[in-house]
């Protein structure tokens, strides 16, 4: 008799999953919406497919203050090559790190005030730490009850079957402050683990998770990656307009290849024995450092963020956020006062629809569908941006409209 070898698909499923994913895909591919090749023509504003040279504004991208085609931020990953004359050392930086390394985790700590660790990714940052958070080795040394919020980004949730063989894990319903709270009552060490602005549209319950930390001693672990940069006065993002002061029971993730303008991740810690230790764990003692020009142009976006044009370039994106929440009042958008919008239109085929007739009239916005949402809630995602003139914004709110008017 054959041995079953199936898994007990506690935590994930990719044999339910991938075959509803891939058909979806496959819609796509059908449509020519996945697979674009293209040429800049004027940033993100003006792009060419290189096949059919149909022109396009890209409505996909979460560099949401448009700084990663700032001439300062590009011409500082040049100077650091330039420089350093070596695209990265290779090895854990915990042993040896070039000096531009030293001076960009120093920079970032002072404008973000926090101590800053930065990484290649907010997905290598989550793996090195959630699963130390969830053993208790970065509290006390007892494990804590892992809680993720529902919504929680994939580069965490993938983590859920590590941070079991660790802890107890629990899904939290979207925003649940009760359920929440029921946890910790029952359980004197618990975590909680969300996002500050949440990819598909939609933000944290910053002021009740903030409460509950204060009544209870919970650990908060929040990915704001959707939020630096495109908020608060230094670019310090969502999550620190509640959590600005970070201690030894805060993280804030967020990465530095959205608003901020560069590349990578970052983890903000409170706690400067924390900080110290997550330099030698896991995936943060590896050897794929971020390379010399990333480490450049992350120094040029922190130049951009301590000068006017960050204001000025989050001024206008609150100005396309504001028009566009106006324009499309009463049509089922979600993510009203932020720059990430969704509509919700039901099965893969019409969201796919209006993606497709969204790029015909000169717009990318990417069809989105299970398991990335529910099954059931398939739509479009759009991302406005500082960078997008007042003029570009009002034109698409305006073909949106007469395009889900046409889809029925």
């Amino acid at each position: 008799m054959t041995e079953d070898i199936t898994g007990p698909h506690r935590y994930r499923n990719n044999r339910k999953m991938v075959p509803a994913s891939e058909a979806a895909w496959g819609l796509s591919v059908k449509h020519g919406m996945l697979g674009l090749v293209v040429e800049a023509v004027d940033g993100q504003n003006r792009l060419r497919d290189v096949r059919t040279g149909h022109e396009f504004t890209n409505l996909s991208s979460c560099s949401y203050l448009g700084l990663n085609s700032h001439p300062t931020v590009v011409e500082a990953g040049r100077a650091a090559l330039e420089q350093e004359q070596i695209t990265g050392l290779s090895m854990g930086e915990f042993r040896i790190r070039l000096g531009i390394m030293e001076q960009l985790e120093q920079e970032l700590s002072d404008h973000f005030g926090a101590h800053v660790l930065p990484s290649v990714s907010c997905g290598v940052l989550s793996a090195a730490i959630l699963p130390l958070l969830a053993s208790g080795h970065l509290t006390d040394g007892e494990p804590l009850v892992v809680v993720f919020d529902r919504f929680a980004h994939f580069s965490m949730n993938f983590l859920k079957p590590v941070l079991a063989d660790e802890t107890l894990v629990l899904t939290c319903p979207h925003n649940d402050m009760e359920y929440l709270e029921d946890i910790c009552k029952r359980y004197p060490r618990v975590a909680y683990v969300g996002e500050g602005v949440y990819s598909t549209g939609g933000q944290a319950d910053l002021e009740g998770i903030k409460a509950l930390q204060d009544r209870y001693g919970m650990f908060v672990y929040l990915d704001d990656s959707h939020a630096l940069s495109a908020v608060g006065a230094r670019g310090e993002g969502y999550a620190r307009t509640v959590f600005d002061t970070l201690d030894a029971r805060t993280i804030v993730v967020a990465s530095t290849a959205k608003a901020f303008g560069a590349t990578g991740g970052i983890a903000m810690v409170g706690d400067r024995g924390v900080f110290d230790f997550l330099y030698r764990s896991g995936p943060l003692a590896w050897s794929q450092g971020l390379r010399t020009a990333a480490i450049g142009t992350a120094l040029g976006a922190l130049e951009v963020h301590r000068g006017p044009e960050l204001g000025r370039r989050q001024q206008q994106l609150a100005r396309n956020i504001e028009l566009f929440d106006e324009r499309l009042e009463g049509h089922g958008l979600r993510g009203e006062g932020s720059h990430i919008k969704f509509v919700t239109v039901g099965d893969n085929d019409r969201a796919v629809r209006l993606s497709t007739e969204l790029y015909r009239r000169g717009y990318y916005c990417s069809a989105m569908f299970f398991p990335i949402v529910a099954q059931g809630q398939a739509g479009v995602r759009m991302m406005l941006r500082g960078d997008m003139p007042t003029e570009l914004t009002e034109r698409f709110a305006t073909d949106l409209l007469d395009v889900l008017a046409d889809l029925g």
